[in-house]
């Protein structure tokens, strides 16, 4: 009843069309929703595996015939030639599928598996059977001895019986050689007995003509005889061997028979959703149908049917829609039902990609029933028993649709009995959608939290419904503009509207201009949350880009204070303010000046007491890294991000102003940094630069070793660009050549 009602019926028929085999019509009866989901995405997978396959080639479908009759035989019975090469060309054929589709059906490698070859029986009937079907003696000797013989003997009693023709030709009615009771025969005068002696097999019909067969060719008729009869046991042999064979394979068999007919109802199936443009829908917790299409108004309508956008949102468990007549809301019914009947028996559905349909148990509908004659019953009371049997049955995670529900009585008892029912299912956990052109209902789901609205649209200039729908909001019936339009008595539709003049303007009016301001309010909310989360996206950017600054800013901090370190290290006695020569003090100013916006900007500097964010603990910055900081936290040193710490105090627990310069350096002695990575080599060949500036010495030998040479062009790479290097050469003979680097430093300055 359900699929009648869905037209679910129809479905199934176009996919009869596209069927090949026999096998694949069997399968098709078996076609309905399963029972859980996991089993539908299971046939979605093969489902979409073979529209795959079938974008590309056709696959080796052929009309096979249903042969499991010819497997089920009595006890004795032996298959006929023609039958058993029926079993072997089917057997051929459903092999040859299974090569081409073991090619590339991942997902179909179940059901090809299925299949088994069974080349030895489909070889042994080709062998020992003629494409008509008789037993071929190629490869039995005794039955192709006893032909030979047959053919020799027939051959002798047939020249015989032409040298007696010629003989009787007076008493001969036909010059013809015929055969009777399996006997060769001369049509002869009821006198034949005065010209040939014989015996009589039959009659004509006018009984004018007797078939006689002569005495001289009775032992050769015999013979005949006989050697038909062994020709026949030997050919009963062969087939009985071939029958027993069929019927021993007989399980294998009817596996590959399911297995095709399975395949064959995919291939329809497929072929049905390339046809239509249908998609395979994806499991969600929301109805989400985009672009659907009834598929029997698309077939009967092609590019003219208009898709329907179905949406039933998160949180919501009702869908009211209303609109006026003839305007789609049963259409939008029925395809939604179907739609989900179709995706849960592992079928494409025609709609858009992207489409979500939730994990729906059963449909439960109640549609257009109208009189129950052979039980008695009225529409109203038609309708209320379909109500009644709905509310008994429907469970949690069903789908209740309901059409026009409690019409056929009073207007404003029939909405009542509609939203009582419409409720009544929804607290059982049922999700419901109906169409109604009560007022009640439509101002229940206006009201009441877990109804989405729809409305059917409506042309305004054309007067007609353009069978889309619109959500958010309740339509109008339109029943005197749909009337005008189909050119309705005027005289009956201004009485009409005098009637509705006299009760003026109802709630519902109000209702739904307030709801349509509400739609637009909506709307504008939504605008202006749209702008907010623009002007957060730009914030949040922002922010990124200042972090990233403050962090190069550390990272230039670090460095600076490293130069201003070196500085102070020089071999100068005085004050830097006094004494300093002055191309230093300028070089020294300027990092200093450079330094303090870069320090202020980071607000964090050496000696600073400083709080760990998200928590109490404090502690004193120690030293600078590139975007780092260590902080002594009581005994313990940590090593944080710049970004994980904030000053407590801006007042530094220390200065680190610079007041005086060490007079000298020891000097540096040749550097070892063999084995070593280039981001370990290098910051040990600075360190042991600046000390060899610093301590005023000439050179320094740098010791990296030969290997791949890497080491050696990196230190080099990295002396090319310090302005205090003079030159580099490699080692002398006794210095260790290519594996050292000897750095000559310029005199004095950086």
């Amino acid at each position: 009843m359900l699929g009648d009602l869905l037209e679910y019926s129809s479905i199934q028929g176009y996919i009869r069309s596209m069927l090949v085999s026999e096998v694949g019509i069997t399968a098709l009866d078996s076609l309905s929703p399963f029972e859980q989901w996991e089993d539908a995405q299971a046939r979605w997978d093969m489902l979409e595996q073979m529209m795959h396959i079938m974008r590309q080639r056709r696959p080796a479908f052929t009309a096979i015939p249903d042969i499991r009759p010819l497997l089920a035989l009595p006890d004795g019975a032996v298959l006929e030639g023609q039958d058993l090469l029926k079993v072997s060309g089917a057997l051929s054929d459903m092999n040859r599928l299974k090569k081409d589709l073991e090619v590339d059906a991942s997902a179909l490698a179940g059901l090809v598996e299925m299949i088994t070859p069974l080349d030895d029986l489909v070889q042994t009937a080709q062998t020992n059977l003629l494409p008509t079907g008789e037993v071929s003696d190629l490869k039995n000797p005794v039955l192709r001895q006893l032909r030979i013989r047959y053919r020799s003997v027939r051959a002798a009693v047939l020249e015989r019986l032409e040298r007696i023709l010629e003989r009787v030709k007076p008493a001969v009615m036909e010059d013809i050689i015929t055969i009777r009771n399996e006997r060769f025969v001369i049509p002869m005068r009821h006198d034949f007995g005065t010209y040939l002696s014989g015996i009589s097999h039959d009659y004509s019909g006018s009984r004018h003509s007797v078939f006689v067969e002569p005495m001289e060719v009775v032992e050769d008729n015999n013979a005949l005889t006989d050697l038909k009869s062994e020709i026949k046991e030997e050919e009963i042999k062969v087939l009985k061997e071939l029958t027993s064979a069929v019927l021993h394979a007989a399980p294998l068999i009817r596996a590959n028979l399911e297995a095709f007919g399975t395949l064959d109802l995919l291939q329809a199936c497929a072929a049905l959703a390339l046809k239509t443009h249908a998609v395979i829908p994806r499991l969600g917790d929301v109805v989400d149908i985009k672009g659907a299409h009834h598929p029997v108004l698309l077939e009967r309508l092609g590019k003219d049917c208009i898709p329907l956008d179905i949406h039933i949102p998160s949180g919501k468990d009702g869908l009211i829609i209303s609109g006026p007549n003839a305007g789609g809301k049963t259409v939008a019914l029925k395809t939604l039902g179907l739609l989900v009947m179709m995706a849960k028996s592992g079928l494409a559905i025609p709609a858009r990609e992207g489409s979500v349909i939730p994990r729906i148990k059963r449909i439960w509908i109640e549609m257009d029933t109208a009189q129950d004659i052979s039980h008695g019953l009225s529409t109203f009371t038609a309708h209320a028993k379909a109500l009644k049997d709905i509310y008994t049955k429907a469970g949690p995670g069903d789908l209740v649709l309901l059409d026009e529900p409690g019409t056929g009585t009073d207007h404003d008892h029939g909405g009542a009995i509609a939203i009582a029912c419409i409720d009544a299912v929804r607290a059982k956990g049922a999700t419901v959608v109906a169409t109604s052109h009560s007022d009640l209902v439509k101002l229940y789901g206006l009201t009441q939290q877990g109804v989405e609205n729809a409305a059917v649209a409506f042309d305004e200039k054309g007067l007609r419904p353009r069978y889309t729908l619109q959500y958010g909001v309740i339509g109008e019936s339109r029943a005197f503009e749909i009337l005008s339009s189909i050119d309705f008595p005027a005289e009956l539709l201004q009485m009409a509207d005098d009637i509705v003049e006299k009760r003026g303007e109802n709630v519902l009016v109000q209702a739904m201009r307030d709801m349509s301001q509400a739609h637009n309010l909506k709307e504008q909310a939504q605008r202006e949350r749209d702008e907010a989360a623009d002007l957060k996206a730009q914030a949040d950017t922002m922010l990124k880009e200042i972090k990233q600054e403050k962090l190069s800013a550390a990272l230039r901090y670090q460095r600076l204070m490293e130069r201003l370190k070196a500085l102070a290290e020089r071999p100068v006695l005085v004050e830097i303010q006094a004494s300093v020569s002055e191309p230093t003090a300028i070089e020294l100013q300027e990092v200093l000046t450079e330094i303090e916006p870069l320090a202020a900007a980071l607000d964090i500097r050496s000696g600073m007491q400083v709080r760990i964010k998200g928590g109490e603990a404090t502690g004193v910055v120690q030293t600078l890294g590139p975007g780092t900081a260590e902080v002594l936290c009581g005994t313990k040193r940590i090593t944080l991000g710049l970004d994980q710490i904030q000053p407590v105090s801006k007042t530094p627990s220390k200065t680190a102003k610079v007041k005086h310069v060490k007079a000298s350096a020891p000097v540096v002695r040749p550097i070892v940094v063999v084995g070593l990575r280039v981001d370990e080599a290098l910051p040990v060949v600075e360190k042991a630069l600046d000390k060899a500036m610093l301590s005023g010495q000439a050179r320094l030998e740098i010791v990296h070793g030969g290997g791949t040479g890497a080491l050696k062009r990196a230190i080099r790479g990295y002396l090319k660009g310090l302005p205090f290097v003079q030159s580099y050469t490699d080692g002398g003979t006794g210095e260790g050549g290519g594996t050292v680097t000897v750095v000559h430093l310029k005199d004095g300055s950086i």
